[in-house]
C-alpha cells in the first residue's frame, strides 16, 4: 500500500471513527503478549454466561488502518467492538481483537495475530475446529493473508470493503468464505473482492460476495448488525 493511499485510509478512518465507539456495558478484557520481544495487548470479548468448561467458537476480528497501534482499546471501536455493544446477546462466542502497530499486509503482523490466538487458546476456553477470521480495510486484508498462511486453521473467512491478494487466491480453496463490499465504496473499490471472489471459485473454492449499494467504505456496521453474519461467523457454512 502506497504512503499516499495509507495516509487516505488514516483521514477516512478517522472520519468514520467518530461516534462509532462502543457506549454500552460490555467490558472487553485486557490481555498482552510479548512479541519480538515488546508487549503487544489485545482484547478479548467473552459471553456474559461464559462457561470455562465449555469450548466456544470464536471470531479473530483485524482492524482497520486507523485503529492500529499500542494502546489495546482502538481496535474495540470500530467494527465488531460497537456490533458487539449494541446486541451482545447474538454473540455467544469468543472474539478475539489483536491490534498490530503497522497494518496487516504485513508478515510480522500476520505472525502477530498467530501469536495472539495461539495466546488466547491458553487462556480461553476455545474450539479449534471452529476459529473465523474477519477484517475491514486493510483488516480484510489481512483475512485473506491469514487465512491464505494457515488453510487448516479457521472455519470461516469473512473480509469487509477488502483491500484484495490476489496471490492467496489458490490457497483458500479449503474454506467457507462470505465477503462484503458498498457497490460505490471509494476507497477501495468493490471490484476487488468480487474479484477475489471469482479467483477463489475458479480455483475450486467455494466464496461469496455481498454487495450493498452505497459510496461509503463503511460496509461494516451493517454486516456485523445482521443477525444472519453473526450467526454465520459462529458456524461458518459453504453459502
Amino acid at each position: 500500500m502506497g504512503r499516499m493511499m495509507r495516509l487516505l485510509c488514516m483521514v477516512v478512518g478517522a472520519l468514520v471513527s467518530v461516534g462509532c465507539a462502543g457506549g454500552g456495558n460490555v467490558k472487553f478484557k485486557d490481555e498482552s503478549i510479548v512479541f519480538n520481544g515488546e508487549k503487544r495487548p489485545y482484547a478479548v470479548y467473552t459471553p456474559a454466561n461464559y462457561d470455562a468448561m465449555k469450548p466456544y467458537p470464536t471470531v479473530v476480528f483485524l482492524h482497520g488502518l486507523f485503529e492500529g497501534g499500542s494502546d489495546g482499546k482502538s481496535q474495540t471501536g470500530v467494527g465488531i467492538g460497537p456490533a458487539i455493544q449494541k446486541n451482545p446477546e447474538r454473540w455467544n462466542c469468543i472474539v478475539i481483537m489483536p491490534q498490530t502497530p503497522s497494518n496487516w499486509q504485513k508478515p510480522e503482523s500476520i505472525e502477530l495475530a498467530t501469536a495472539v490466538i495461539d495466546d488466547a487458546a491458553k487462556k480461553y476456553n476455545i474450539d479449534s475446529k471452529r476459529i473465523t477470521v474477519t477484517g475491514l480495510s486493510n483488516g480484510g486484508a489481512g483475512a485473506w493473508l491469514l487465512g491464505a498462511k494457515y488453510p487448516g486453521k479457521f472455519a470461516g473467512l469473512a473480509p469487509l470493503c477488502a483491500f484484495a491478494e490476489y496471490d492467496t487466491a489458490p490457497k483458500l480453496t479449503s474454506v467457507p468464505i462470505w465477503a462484503f463490499h458498498n457497490s460505490a465504496d471509494w476507497l477501495v473499490g468493490s471490484g476487488q473482492s468480487k474479484e477475489m471472489v471469482e479467483r477463489i471459485n475458479k480455483a475450486g473454492g467455494n466464496a461469496t460476495v455481498t454487495i450493498y449499494g452505497g459510496l461509503s467504505h463503511d460496509c461494516w456496521s451493517k454486516t456485523y448488525a445482521d443477525p444472519e453474519v453473526v450467526a454465520w461467523l459462529q458456524n461458518p457454512k459453504r453459502k
